[in-house]
């Protein structure tokens, strides 16, 4: 097979991976209306177990990130997506509170070392500048997912009548889709995880030494800053549009589906922007571009939404804002470029750390302005949090020699950690 279609092969997988990976996370919200009056649970109950995947998905991301740089991350990902599947198929027996928190608990665990485990596989697999529009493919699955997931999970239950069902077939595909994975990804694999032997045959520092360096601080600042308005719509843009646009829960539904889809799609597009920069300038140039230009464009839509009377002209502006805020998504091409030898695993896992503490802490932080302020001010939030996403952005400066050049179609496109200054 030529190398451009096992190239496409693996990563359109890993999209449909994670795609179910995003099904499973959403299946919970969809459902919850028939589980908290089959089991009475309380408003508090119920918020304890929206956040809970969150949880254990944050706290095992720096773990799991040491794990990819000793272990195969195709090996990885297919053992976790298996226990996920496990993991969502069993909320389908829950029998009450405790168990359904446990199991929740399990699928943010095994769902986290996910994406920093693609983040490697396309590095090693993908040449040339192809890379940075392949890694945003696969991390639109989670928008993509979400969208989807709310539509599959809806439809299984009003078929069958049985939210049980709809945890198992949702969690079930997971399973089954293991094998493939296995065939495809742990059979192409290269004989060892990225960056854990130095190029002149010297393991690499284990742990956290050297990693935490200005560009990856910045990168943790700018991801945080990110994640706060893309979780922050994902949670509120339904009661948003309720309260500001007196809109029926059917249509802000619906409305959100769409910031989705466009999400989505705005990810794939930023990285193939991204790519087509790359081939021409250097790497923290075309990031500062792409960041740069699609950005703001995202800020000042959001701006111009929030004064908009007629309800349709809000939408598609809101729509367009997001579109083109979700080039952000070319974050994920970062790590290669900053991380030191044999700490792309534990760097990708810091990112993934960054943009779920993110979701963590605009769920309080947006409760509490609420609840004192208003909308108007949670609006306001959101800006400010665009403008310090790219405020962040613009400060990164990958310093390693491979990223100071254009990109050739035929070499690596990222940064070689060995080459960077101590």
């Amino acid at each position: 097979m030529p190398r451009i279609a096992k190239e496409t092969a693996i990563v359109s997988l890993l999209f449909v991976l994670y795609t179910v990976n995003g099904v499973d996370r959403v299946c919970l919200s969809v459902a919850m209306p028939l589980l908290a009056g089959h089991y009475h649970f309380s408003p508090m109950q119920e918020g304890i177990l929206f956040s809970s995947f969150f949880w254990t998905y944050c706290l095992f991301q720096l773990p799991s990130g040491l794990l990819l740089d000793m272990m195969l991350p195709s090996v990885v990902i297919v053992a976790a997506m298996a226990c996920w599947g496990v993991a969502a198929a069993l909320s389908g027996a829950a029998a009450g509170f405790g168990t359904l928190l446990a199991t929740r608990l399990m699928l943010g665990l095994f769902e986290a070392p996910f994406m920093p485990a693609a983040n490697i596989i396309v590095e090693q697999t993908v040449r040339g500048t192809g890379r940075q529009g392949r890694i945003t493919i696969i991390d639109s699955g989670a928008a993509f997912g979400a969208a989807f997931g709310s539509y599959a999970t809806s439809a299984i239950i009003a078929a069958t009548g049985s939210w049980r069902l709809a945890f198992l077939i949702t969690g079930g595909a997971a399973v089954c889709l293991a094998p493939l994975a296995w065939r495809r990804l742990v059979a192409r694999s290269p004989a060892g995880p990225p960056g854990a032997v130095s190029p002149d045959g010297r393991k690499a520092p284990g742990g956290f030494r050297g990693v935490l360096t200005r560009d990856v601080l910045y990168m943790c600042m700018g991801r945080v800053a990110f994640a706060n308005v893309f979780f922050g719509f994902a949670s509120w843009a339904p009661s948003l549009l309720i309260a500001r646009r007196h809109v029926s829960l059917e249509v802000a539904g619906i409305i959100t589906a769409l910031m989705f889809v466009a999400a989505g799609a705005g990810e794939i597009v930023g990285g193939v922007v991204f790519g087509r920069l790359r081939r021409h300038l250097a790497f923290d140039s075309a990031l500062r571009m792409t960041i740069g230009l699609s950005g703001p464009v995202g800020l000042a839509a959001l701006v111009a939404a929030n004064g908009l009377g007629n309800l349709v002209a809000c939408v598609a502006t809101l729509v367009v804002g997001l579109f083109f805020y979700m080039f952000g998504g070319i974050y994920w091409v970062i790590p290669a470029a900053i991380a030191r030898e044999g700490h792309l695993g534990l760097v990708g896992g810091i990112l993934n750390f960054s943009g779920t503490f993110g979701g963590i802490a605009v769920g309080i932080i947006s409760g509490w302005i609420v609840k004192n302020w208003g909308y108007s001010a949670l609006y306001g939030y959101f800006l400010a949090c665009m403008a310090l996403y790219i405020l962040f952005s613009m400060c990164l400066r990958p310093e390693g020699r491979a990223s100071s050049a254009p990109a050739r179609d035929g070499g690596p496109a990222l940064a070689v950690a060995s080459d960077m200054p101590d």
